[in-house]
């Protein structure tokens, strides 16, 4: 068992690590730049660090749960950062959903290092409850990483790098996002109708979420926001198909409303 975990990153995501790790009994240290983030780790009796760098000398295991590439690049990169700090056999679980090119660099610089690197995206808005982790990296690195994702998640698929996993989250995002966007128009133009538009969910047993009907239209994520959420991943997926020459229209379409 790696008793010893580190946890970068305190938001909505982070906050459900912290629940599952504490009760099953290892040992937390965590980071986050908003200091008051850490309080809801340390009353559960997580350690709070001062830097990432200072999480990864206290840790054997590192999870990211940060909001996008920026982010993973700021914590991972500088004097405090966690790259200085990473001894070989040292893991990290990045559920962070970043850009491909930003796993594949830090898988690689992991690897000279000696030190496992899986990238797990996650969702929670599967039909079946809980986490949902997209697990991408080299069997020797998912049998490392393996202990603690099956903490932290209800479930997990395993790719077989960093690229295909988030690939793979790119396309439930779209497919999340472009289902959203439709639902809050079709719920708008019946309101402005003057229809009600419950019926869709009540009568003809559509998956219209609640919330729509109660014009809550913001997705008020804890963190960067629902909204941004969107926006910046489809971002990522209209990057990676430009990559493919893959084209994606909808997806456009879909990314700019929610800019």
């Amino acid at each position: 068992m790696n008793d010893k975990i580190g946890l970068i990153g305190v938001g909505f995501i982070g906050k459900l690590f912290v629940d599952s790790l504490t009760e099953a009994g290892y040992q937390l240290t965590v980071y986050d730049v908003d200091a008051s983030q850490m309080a809801y780790a340390t009353e559960r009796g997580a350690e709070a660090a001062e830097s990432p760098g200072d999480v990864a000398d206290s840790s054997d295991v590192l999870l990211f749960a940060l909001p996008g590439s920026p982010e993973v690049e700021a914590t991972m990169e500088g004097a405090d950062g966690v790259l200085s700090a990473l001894a070989a056999g040292d893991v990290v679980i990045d559920a962070t959903t970043v850009r491909v090119d930003t796993a594949v660099e830090y898988a690689g610089r992991c690897r000279d290092r000696g030190v496992h690197f899986v990238s797990a995206p996650l969702t929670r808005a599967a039909p079946e409850p809980g986490v949902h982790m997209m697990v991408g990296g080299p069997g020797e690195d998912y049998e490392a990483a393996r202990e603690i994702v099956e903490t932290v998640s209800e479930r997990h698929i395993r790719f077989e790098d960093v690229e295909r996993a988030l690939r793979f989250k790119y396309a439930l995002q779209i497919r999340y996002a472009a289902h959203l966007a439709v639902d809050a128009e079709i719920v708008a133009f019946a309101e402005d109708s003057d229809v009600d538009p419950r019926p869709l969910a009540e009568f003809l047993g559509m998956d219209v979420s609640e919330r729509l009907f109660e014009d809550d239209f913001e997705q008020d994520v804890e963190g960067i926001g629902g909204l941004a959420i969107w926006d910046k991943d489809l971002g990522y997926a209209l990057e990676a198909a430009r990559d493919d020459d893959t084209a994606m229209p909808l997806t456009a379409t879909v990314q700019e409303a929610y800019k």
